[in-house]
């Protein structure tokens, strides 16, 4: 498989790095430096190999190579997992993607949860507060203006 953008392009030094945890050329508050991190784990853990070509003023491209599978004949599907059951706890929804957060709360909801929603980290402070019953799990993305994860711990 091979996926390129259409971006600047990478040092040499950068292209030593783009698989580090963490690592990113974004500023502050635009990305987790997980994404390539991320494909690389993935890529390794199913015994491939991911290759970069880039130069600074040329786009990025990555090949991703994957071992061959032998297939055997198709049968009967079976299920990889028993169905869920469902829940009935409380989940605080935190993301301040109003589209990802849509789906997020529908999937929840359909599944039995009962589902408060904050688009930011203050409005979620401002719910926990107001809640009278308990919180089973928080469920946010990690990076959002406002308040982020890394500079509010949990007290």
């Amino acid at each position: 498989m091979t996926v390129s953008d259409t971006g600047y392009g990478m040092d040499a030094v950068t292209r030593t790095r783009v698989f580090e945890p963490f690592f990113t050329t974004k500023e502050v508050g635009k990305g987790t430096g997980l994404g390539l991190a991320t494909a690389y784990g993935i890529v390794k853990q199913a015994h491939g190999h991911i290759f970069i070509d880039s130069e600074l003023g040329r786009r990025s491209t990555f090949k991703v190579y994957l071992p061959r599978v032998a297939t055997g004949p198709i049968g009967e599907a079976t299920p990889l997992r028993a169905e869920s059951q469902g829940g009935s706890e409380t989940i605080l929804l935190v993301d301040d993607d109003d589209g990802v957060r849509r789906m997020t709360r529908e999937l929840l909801w359909q599944s039995g949860y009962r589902v408060l929603e904050a688009a930011d980290g203050e409005e979620a402070l401002l719910l926990c507060a107001r809640e009278p019953g308990a919180i089973d799990m928080l469920l946010t993305d990690a990076i959002m203006p406002v308040m982020s994860g890394g500079r509010y711990p949990i007290a």
